[in-house]
């Protein structure tokens, strides 16, 4: 199984990608958790500036669809891929899967203001924290985000809580989460 989640900057991709993969090895299902932006860093070392070259995306999210082939061919259950699969990045990212899995696409909702507060208080976070590049890149992805795919389990991290938003991805990819 793999799921996909998908959100704006800040959104909480990272974090509840991690607490989905936590609660899935906790009833027993092998899970990995593939981060597209650290693969972005593993190919551009200028990405703690500005992460701003198209051809690296393109091959950080090639290089997630081969590690979720190479993980799945090797057993493990579900995959979850998340980084910021807009339409022209998910078809990119599916068209390099090579098995034939239909992913469980889920995206996470934030406001600006909501994602520029979290942005300031983390940090590890680079060019993100600043609101010259982050309120340009939420005006940018505002058209995505109000076409989100019916099929997408959409979930607003405002007013969901971690293990809300956790609760919600299991239940919506039951089929390979039966077990918890």
């Amino acid at each position: 199984m793999l799921i996909a989640i998908n959100g704006p900057i800040a959104s909480g991709k990272s974090t509840i990608a991690q607490a989905v993969a936590d609660a899935l090895r906790r009833g027993g299902t092998s899970a990995a958790v593939l981060d597209i932006d650290l693969l972005y860093t593993m190919l551009d070392p200028r990405s703690g500036v500005r992460k701003d070259d198209d051809r690296s995306w393109t091959v950080a999210r090639r290089g997630a669809a081969a590690l979720a082939d190479a993980f799945m061919s090797d057993g493990v259950e579900v995959v979850i891929a998340e980084g910021a699969l807009f339409r022209d990045e998910r078809a990119e990212f599916m068209t390099a899967l090579g098995w034939s899995v239909e992913p469980c696409f889920v995206t996470l909702r934030v406001s600006y203001e909501e994602a520029l507060r979290r942005a300031k208080t983390d940090p590890t976070r680079g060019v993100s924290r600043d609101p010259a590049f982050l309120g340009p890149y939420f005006e940018a992805v505002t058209a995505y985000m109000a076409q989100v795919p019916e099929t997408d389990l959409v979930i607003d991290t405002e007013t969901r809580t971690v293990a809300e938003a956790v609760g919600e991805i299991v239940a919506r990819c039951q089929p390979i989460t039966r077990g918890l």
